[in-house]
């Protein structure tokens, strides 16, 4: 159980941090992804939203594992299509071998994830 609130509890993190990024200083984001339209900083501050509410909810299954345990479902979804649509334009060269390691995390993560799901399947 301490186990699973330190994983959440540092997925938690890792989003809420992402999120500052990309509301406060979504240009070194975008910079990071080669992408220089003005009009793509709208865009990755639109984006803050879900990725705080993923952090938000990761904090909860962190506080709570057993009673917020479907969440981890979709946080297993979420981030399986970061680490896809990341992998893919990596592929293309549309984004850098730097701005492609969150997706990385992600996949960790994601393994992670399902390892508590099946770990706690009966539970």
């Amino acid at each position: 159980m301490i186990y699973d609130r330190i994983l959440f509890g540092f997925a938690a993190v890792w989003n809420l941090v992402a999120a500052a990024l990309l509301l406060w200083r979504p240009e070194v984001v975008l910079q990071r992804m080669r992408i220089a339209d003005p009009a793509a900083i709208w865009l990755a501050r639109s984006f803050f939203s879900s990725v705080a509410t993923w952090g938000l909810a990761y904090g909860m299954i962190a506080l709570d594992p057993l009673r917020f345990r479907d969440f981890a479902w979709l946080g297993v979804i979420s981030k399986l299509l970061y680490f896809s649509i990341n992998t893919v334009a990596l592929q293309q060269g549309r984004l850098t071998r730097e701005a492609y390691l969150p997706a990385l995390m992600d996949l960790l993560l994601a393994i992670l994830f399902a390892e508590y799901l099946w770990r706690t399947s009966g539970q």
